[in-house]
């Protein structure tokens, strides 16, 4: 009996130890935040966004599935994501639209409010499409997210007009036509049926003027929008923010959102040289972020269409792709990927086979002098925070090409050097695009007159402006045109292409139950990301 009595005794202190050895551990994992004691992982999702630390509402220098995500959960979205409706659709914008004959119908939804509690307005809708055309036009993304509205090539000085009380500058762009309150009518150059899908970006959020500065680019305070979160806490030291969840639908409270290349978090978004313990893989297999050369036109050596020749067929495209254990990288040479609803307009050949001979006869018809015995500064913007010249498929790059005589040193993205300047003396950068949107032309526009990306193509190209022109009036009837614009815009080398990098992340199962499908693993969804709600020690 006394027996008995001890071995329970002993089992309940068993017991008890364990408790307490799993409630520090929990208490531990909790406090591994420095706001851990306010927002505790019972109610609170954490996001691990990105290796490097940004800020995610930065419409520059920010990577595309940071200030995506970001977006999508703050700013709100303009159209429902998915061919589901979801129940949440008081914090979609548009109720409806229509787009035919180079006019876009748009009504807007009466019940959506910004987070201040003011009701969005087609005039707030109008006013956040143009806020950024009063900057230069190589100095923001918006130029290009425009180019299909009518009069985006000769934009107008404002005049502030004082709608529902509020003043805005107004008649910046003769394409936005404002009807009423929650009717606008967009007047296109060109039909494009994605320009809501084109527009619908983090780049260029709908948000209220009278949370931004005079400058109508930074914010007064925290930023808002009509977004199913809020962002309620910014600790930009510690590049930690809080979103408070303002959809009763939603199980978490909050969303925390970090940048750490340490195994943390509940979800984390994976670069291609991460690797994760967590037990919940995901790889999206045809969602892409493209990789390649940009070459400095505004130098002898980047305009030389022979150097970029030269670099194009030194490339095993294949053997660099292979460099890849975790099979994310996908060999390619064109700007359109190949798995992908944009494939049909890609130029139908097979990919470019490494051909060192005709590699070195490019090579040798370059001034020798502008490569020879040089060493080539590669810079980036390309978000890993390991060194890029370790890692083996930039390792296998600079092989290849040093067996043509070119040496090359990366360089890790610099935020204050994100492009190349005015007057720069580097040649190449390491960097790519994405395919967010099914519109074949969207990454093309980046190689025009008045792109953010000032010196990556040559002056007054005409024969590029044309095909793409062609490409953007007639790739709803036929992929022909646009075909031809990838076929010379591969042939000449502006941006040598030489991966696809499929988007990944991993996430804990013991507390996500489960992850509703997403439309893809750039603007992801967060609000469909549900905790389990089993754990006795929460």
């Amino acid at each position: 009996m006394r027996f008995k009595i001890i071995s329970c005794i002993t089992l309940v202190i068993s017991i008890a130890i364990i408790i307490i050895v799993l409630t520090i551990i929990n208490k531990r994992k909790t406090e591994m935040y420095t706001d851990s004691d306010l927002f505790n992982e019972k109610n609170t999702l954490t996001v691990n966004l990105n290796d490097t630390a940004q800020i995610p509402w930065n419409s520059v220098d920010t990577s595309t599935n940071v200030i995506e995500t970001f977006a999508a959960s703050v700013f709100g979205n303009l159209i429902e994501t998915q061919e589901i409706k979801s129940s949440t659709n008081k914090y979609i914008l548009i109720e409806n639209y229509s787009c035919k004959d180079s006019k876009c119908i748009i009504d807007l939804n009466k019940e959506v409010k910004f987070h201040n509690g003011r009701t969005v307005t087609a005039y707030d809708f109008e006013f956040s499409l143009i806020r950024f055309l009063t900057q230069k036009r190589e100095d923001n993304f918006a130029f290009t997210i425009l180019n299909d509205i009518l009069g985006i090539d000769s934009v107008q000085q404002s005049k502030n007009e004082t709608k529902n009380g509020i003043t805005y500058p107004r008649g910046i762009l003769q394409g936005i036509e404002v009807i009423d309150n929650f009717k606008v009518v967009l007047n296109l150059k060109r039909n494009n049926p994605y320009i809501i899908e084109k527009l619908n970006t983090g780049r260029l959020p709908i948000v209220p003027i009278e949370e931004l500065q005079s400058d109508y680019i930074h914010w007064k305070h925290l930023p808002i929008g009509f977004g199913q979160y809020k962002l309620i806490k910014s600790d930009l030291d510690k590049s930690q923010f809080i979103l408070e969840n303002l959809a009763s639908e939603n199980n978490h409270k909050y969303i925390r959102m970090i940048f750490s290349d340490q195994d943390i978090g509940d979800i984390r978004f994976l670069s291609h040289m991460s690797d994760s313990k967590f037990e919940g893989k995901v790889i999206l297999p045809t969602v892409y972020v493209n990789a390649g050369f940009l070459f400095n036109f505004s130098t002898p050596l980047g305009a030389n269409e022979n150097f970029r020749h030269a670099i194009s067929f030194a490339l095993d495209r294949e053997k660099i792709a292979q460099t890849s254990p975790d099979n994310d990288l996908v060999a390619e040479d064109q700007m359109l990927p190949s798995h992908s609803i944009l494939q049909k307009y890609r130029e139908q050949i097979p990919l470019i086979k490494q051909n060192i001979v005709l590699a070195k006869e490019y090579l040798n018809k370059v001034p020798k002098e502008l490569w020879e015995d040089k060493t080539l500064h590669v810079h980036s913007f390309w978000m890993l925070k390991k060194n890029l010249n370790d890692i083996e498929y930039i390792q296998e790059i600079k092989k290849q090409l040093s067996a043509i005589g070119l040496n090359l040193v990366f360089h890790n993205t610099d935020f204050n050097y994100t492009k190349f300047k005015e007057v720069d003396e580097n040649v190449l950068w390491w960097t790519g695009f994405d395919s967010l949107s099914n519109d074949p032309n969207r990454n093309f526009a980046y190689f025009t007159k008045g792109s953010f990306f000032k010196h990556i193509f040559p002056q007054d190209n005409k024969e590029f402006e044309n095909l793409l022109k062609n490409s953007n009036e007639h790739f709803m009837e036929h992929p022909e045109a646009t075909q031809k614009l990838s076929a010379y815009f591969k042939d000449k080398n502006y941006i040598v292409v030489l991966l696809n990098v499929k988007k990944r992340f991993s996430y804990k199962k013991d507390r996500i139950e489960f992850l509703e499908p997403q439309p893809n693993g750039i603007r992801m969804d967060l609000w469909k990301i549900r905790l389990k709600d089993d754990n006795i020690f929460k």
